[in-house]
C-alpha cells in the first residue's frame, strides 16, 4: 500500500522492530488511524490493507502477515471464512477483532480463538493490542531461535567432546557417565564399556585421593579448579595429569567434567596461530600488519634513536599486464619465484613482508646499506630465470623505492611508508627497473608546494600519522519501505585549531596519487571498525564509502579492504562501495578490475554524481553496478519547473527498468520531496533530512 512521503521520514526513525499489520474489511481511512496511533506510542508499521476475500488472497498468496485486525462489521468480508484463510496461510497469526458492537462477539471470539475484541472507534487501544501481540510475536521467534541453537550447540558440543584431542570424562557421585576415546586411551581402555560403573577413585593414585576429593569439592564451591594429579591406567602405569574440573550437565542431570589437556598440541596450535596471523600463507613472509607492527615499534621506540633504519619497497609494476597476459595461476607462481630470490638476497634483511598483492617491503638497519641491497634485489630479479613466466611474452618489470628513517629522527612509521611509496611511484614512472631514493624534493613532497598548499598537505600527513582525521554520517532514506539504516561516510580533517576541514578544501592541494590512496585506506578501515560496532549491537546498518581515484588506481586497495573486514570480523554485505562517475570513465581498467573484487567480497557498488550521457547507458552496461546515485543537477529547480520533473522521472524510470536503485542527491526542500515521491525514487539524501553528523543518528524534521 502506498503512503505519504512525512510517514516514510517518520516510520525510519521510530523504535523497535516495525510491525507488519494487515487490516481486514476496513475502508483505507479507518487502517491509517491505527497505523497513526502505533506511530503515536513510537511504534513503527507497515500497513497492509484488504478490503474484501478476494484482496485477502492476493495479500495471503504475496506475504503471509501474522498479526491480523479483522473488522467484524465488514459487508464484503466474512469473518469465519476470513479467519480460515489467514489460519491456512499463518497458524500462529495472531488476531484481533474490531467492531461497534464488540460485547455481543465474545462467544465468537472464544470459539476461533482470537487474541482479543476491542471497539473500532478506540484506536489507541488497537494499537495498544497490536503492539503487545507484535512483542509477544518476537518474543515466540526468539524462543524457538534460541531453542535451535541450544540444540544445535549441544549437538556441536557432544560432538566436540568426543572428537577432541584433550581427554575428557564426566562423573557423577564418584562414577563415570561417559569418557571420549582420547580419555579412554589415556587410561589403557578400549571401550566406555570397560568403565561403566567403575568408581574413578580406581584410576587414582593412593597419595593423590585425597587432593582430588578436595578438588572437587572445591568446583562444588567455586565452579572450577584444576589440580596436579597422579593417575594409574589399567596396566598400573602411573603419570601425573594436571586434571581441569568444571560443573557440567549430562542429559539434565548435573555432574563434573574433567578434562586433561593436550599441552603438546596446545602448543603447536598456538604456534600455528601466530603464523597464520603475522605470516602471508603464500611467501610464508610477514604480512602488511606484521610488518607495521615491527616498524613501528623500530621507528617509533625512542630507544631505537641510536640506530637508523631504511625501507626498501620493491613493486612489480607491470603486474596487471602479466596477469592478463598468462593468466592468474601463472603470477602465482611468479610471486612465489620473487619471494624466494628475495629471500636468499636479502637475508641479513630486519624483516621482508609482502606488503599488497604485488609489493614486498624489506625492513633494514645500518649494518648494510638499504640503497646497495635495492640493487642488488633488482639485479638479481632481473637475471633469474623465471619457470612460471617462460611462456609469457610480457616478463616482469620493477620499481624500486627506498627511504630512511635517521638516527634520532621525528619521523613516524606511518610517514616512512608514505615516502617509500612516493619514490615507488616516481621509479614506475620513470621507465622500468628503477631505483630511486627518497628525497624532499620529490613532487608530492610538501616542501616542494606552495606555501599555503604544504601547509595543508603537512596537516593531511600528520592527520595520517596521528589518527587526525574524523568520520561524519547522513543518512540516505528510503521512499520504498528499505528498514536498513544507510549512510553516507564523509571525511573530515580536524585541524590543530579544531577546525573541521572538508575534503573540497583539504584534498585540492594533494596532488600525490599515494597520499590520496592512503587518505582511502584510512577512511575504509575506520568506517569497517566503526560499522562493526554497530553490527555488533544489532543494528542493521549499511554504509556507503566513497573512493577516489586514487584508491581505484591502486591495485592494493582490494586487499586492503580484505584485511579490515577479517580484522573487524565484518561482512562486505554490509557495505556499498560508492564511485564518481568521472572516476570511473577516467580509470576504466582498474574500476572494472576492483568492482569485479569487490562483488566477489559481496560487497554492493554505486556510481554517484551520474548523468546519462550522449553515448547512451555504455558506462552501467559494462559494470556490475547495484545503485545509481543521480546528479545534483537533477534537483535544481526541481519543485518549481516541470521540464526538470519529466527528465527527473524520465532518467529514474529507465534506471529501475534496468535493475537499478536510484538515489536523489541534494534533497534540501519539502516540495523536491514531494515531487521526488510521486517519481518513485528508492532513496533520498540531503541537508533537508540531515547534514552530515559525527553520530549514527536520524533527527526526524520539525
Amino acid at each position: 500500500m502506498a503512503t505519504n512521503p512525512e510517514f516514510a521520514l517518520q516510520h525510519s526513525e521510530l523504535s523497535g522492530n516495525p510491525v507488519e499489520m494487515l487490516v481486514v474489511g476496513c475502508a483505507l481511512g479507518v487502517a491509517d488511524g491505527f497505523a497513526n496511533a502505533l506511530r503515536n506510542q513510537d511504534q513503527a508499521a507497515h500497513l497492509k490493507v484488504a478490503e474484501t476475500l478476494d484482496s485477502l488472497d492476493q495479500q495471503l498468496a504475496n506475504d503471509p502477515c501474522n498479526l491480523v485486525v479483522l473488522n467484524a462489521d465488514a459487508e464484503a468480508v466474512s469473518c469465519p471464512e476470513a479467519i480460515s484463510k489467514i489460519r491456512a496461510a499463518a497458524p500462529e497469526a495472531s488476531i484481533l477483532l474490531v467492531g461497534k458492537k464488540i460485547d455481543q462477539r465474545n462467544s465468537f471470539a472464544i470459539e476461533y480463538g482470537l487474541q482479543d475484541l476491542i471497539d473500532i472507534r478506540d484506536e489507541e487501544h488497537v494499537a495498544l493490542a497490536v503492539k503487545r501481540e507484535h512483542q509477544t510475536l518476537m518474543l515466540r521467534q526468539d524462543i524457538a531461535r534460541l531453542k535451535n541453537q541450544l540444540e544445535e550447540a549441544e549437538a556441536r558440543s557432544h560432538q566436540l567432546v568426543h572428537s577432541s584431542r584433550d581427554a575428557i570424562a564426566y562423573i557423577h557421585e564418584g562414577m563415570y557417565l561417559n569418557a571420549n576415546q582420547t580419555y579412554l586411551d589415556m587410561f589403557g581402555h578400549e571401550s566406555s564399556d570397560e568403565i561403566d560403573g567403575l568408581p574413578i577413585m580406581d584410576m587414582i593414585e593412593a597419595e593423590s585421593r585425597s587432593e582430588f576429593k578436595m578438588a572437587l569439592r572445591k568446583v562444588a564451591q567455586d565452579g572450577k579448579h584444576s589440580e596436579e594429579i597422579r593417575c594409574i591406567t589399567s596396566d598400573g602405569q602411573s603419570f601425573s595429569a594436571r586434571m581441569e574440573f568444571s560443573p557440567a550437565v549430562i542429559d539434565g542431570e548435573e555432574c563434573t567434567q574433567v578434562m586433561i589437556r593436550d599441552q603438546g598440541q596446545n602448543l603447536a596450535l598456538e604456534q600455528r596461530i601466530e603464523e597464520l596471523t603475522s605470516k602471508d600463507p603464500q611467501t610464508g613472509f610477514f604480512n602488511r600488519q606484521a610488518f607495521m607492527e615491527r616498524l613501528e615499534a623500530l621507528v617509533g621506540n625512542p630507544g631505537s634513536a641510536e640506530q637508523g633504519h631504511a625501507v626498501v619497497q620493491i613493486s612489480i609494476s607491470n603486474y596487471a599486464d602479466m596477469r592478463e597476459s598468462c593468466g592468474f595461476d601463472c603470477t602465482d607462481r611468479m610471486l612465489t619465484e620473487v619471494a624466494s630470490v628475495l629471500a636468499a638476497t636479502a637475508a641479513r634483511a630486519h624483516t621482508i613482508s609482502r606488503f599488497g598483492d604485488h609489493d614486498f617491503m624489506l625492513l633494514c638497519d645500518d649494518e648494510e646499506p638499504a640503497l646497495e641491497i635495492a640493487e642488488r634485489c633488482l639485479h638479481n630479479l632481473r637475471g633469474h630465470a623465471f619457470k612460471s613466466t617462460r611462456d609469457s611474452l610480457v616478463k616482469p618489470a620493477y620499481a624500486i623505492g627506498v627511504t630512511r628513517a635517521e638516527k634520532g629522527a621525528e619521523i613516524t612509521a606511518h610517514e616512512v611508508i608514505n615516502r617509500s611509496c612516493r619514490a615507488t611511484g616516481i621509479a614506475r614512472t620513470e621507465g622500468e627497473n628503477r631505483v630511486v631514493f627518497y628525497n624532499e624534493q620529490m613532487p608530492g613532497d610538501a616542501n616542494n608546494l606552495p606555501e599555503a598548499d604544504a601547509a595543508v598537505v603537512k596537516q593531511i600527513d600528520h592527520a595520517l600519522a596521528n589518527d587526525g582525521f574524523r568520520l561524519k554520517y547522513q543518512p540516505i532514506v528510503s521512499l520504498q519501505g528499505d528498514t536498513r539504516e544507510n549512510y553516507s561516510v564523509y571525511l573530515r580533517l580536524i585541524t590543530e585549531e579544531g577546525k573541521e576541514l572538508v575534503p573540497d578544501v583539504f584534498l585540492s592541494p594533494t596532488r600525490d596519487p599515494s597520499r590520496l590512496a592512503e587518505i582511502d585506506r584510512w577512511v575504509v578501515r575506520n568506517a569497517i571498525r566503526e560499522l562493526a560496532s554497530h553490527r555488533r549491537n544489532g543494528k542493521k546498518i549499511i554504509f556507503h564509502i566513497i573512493l577516489s581515484r586514487a584508491g581505484i588506481e591502486d591495485d592494493s586497495t582490494l586487499l586492503w579492504i580484505c584485511d579490515c573486514l577479517r580484522e573487524f570480523r565484518a561482512k562486505g554485505a554490509w557495505m556499498v562501495f560508492q564511485f564518481r562517475e568521472t572516476d570511473v570513465r577516467n580509470a576504466w581498467q582498474p574500476a572494472r578490475t576492483l568492482i569485479d573484487g569487490l562483488k566477489k567480497i559481496n560487497c554492493r557498488i554505486a556510481v554517484s554524481n551520474y548523468v546519462e550521457s550522449d553515448k547512451g547507458d555504455d558506462l552501467l552496461k559494462h559494470l556490475d553496478i547495484d545503485i545509481v546515485k543521480l546528479s545534483p543537477e537533477f534537483m535544481r529547480d526541481l519543485a518549481t519547473n516541470q521540464s526538470q520533473q519529466d527528465k527527473m522521472n524520465a532518467i529514474n524510470g529507465k534506471l529501475q527498468r534496468d535493475g537499478y536503485k536510484t538515489v536523489a542527491s541534494s534533497v534540501e526542500d519539502a516540495g523536491s520531496l514531494a515531487i521526488l515521491w510521486n517519481i518513485g525514487v528508492n532513496y533520498i539524501q540531503g541537508y533537508f533530512l540531515q547534514e552530515p553528523s559525527s553520530t549514527i543518528t536520524f533527527e526526524e524534521e520539525n
